[in-house]
């Protein structure tokens, strides 16, 4: 019998509109989304609105997505096009939309779901590269979402070593993120942190 995950149920009660799932959702993406859009855009009111308008349109939206439809992939896209749309619009960010179009060239079209993939697999490639303790150590937060506590009692370590081990992890990561560019910038806080 096959089960399926629990990103999956959630994905699944969201397009029949389930209240809940969506509260679900929320919790854990918006306060990454906020915090990211704070940093570069560097205004509360800002920030807030693009939190607003990503679960704005996901909610608007949530029907129409497929059920095997990447919902990350899909936040992602979303963050991302606000964020732009937003530079474009304050003229007191100038220099930063400037900056940030010069490294995305002349596009001004939508990121794609290809793009997501390819910094998921960007992602994955240098996840490898960590040293099996803080990979494992990482890989069993984010994919299981297991606390510090949990993980040093599974794996019998100092709760001081698990949180040692991932702050090494996010440094590298994020170091190696950030020479990629805004895109992967963006990807890393919202996906990675």
């Amino acid at each position: 019998m096959k089960t399926t995950s629990p990103e999956k149920e959630l994905l699944k009660s969201l397009i029949q509109g389930d209240v809940f799932s969506f509260e679900e959702v929320y919790k854990n993406y918006n306060k990454k989304i906020f915090n990211f859009s704070l940093r570069y855009l560097k205004n509360r009111n800002e920030a807030e609105g693009v939190v607003q308008e990503v679960f704005v349109k996901l909610w608007e939206n949530c029907k129409n997505l497929k059920k095997d439809s990447n919902l990350n992939a899909w936040l992602f896209t979303v963050t991302f096009n606000a964020i732009r749309k937003r530079f474009r619009n304050l003229s007191i960010e100038r220099k930063h939309l400037e900056k940030y179009s010069a490294q995305m060239g002349s596009r001004q079209d939508e990121i794609t779901e290809i793009e997501y993939y390819d910094l998921l697999d960007k992602a994955t490639h240098l996840i490898a590269k960590l040293p099996p303790q803080q990979k494992r150590i990482f890989l069993l937060r984010k994919e299981k979402g297991l606390s510090s506590e949990q993980m040093a009692k599974e794996l019998k370590l100092s709760k001081k070593t698990i949180e040692n081990h991932l702050n090494r992890a996010r440094v590298f990561l994020k170091k190696a993120m950030l020479k990629e560019g805004l895109l992967s910038v963006v990807f890393y806080w919202i996906f990675i942190a």
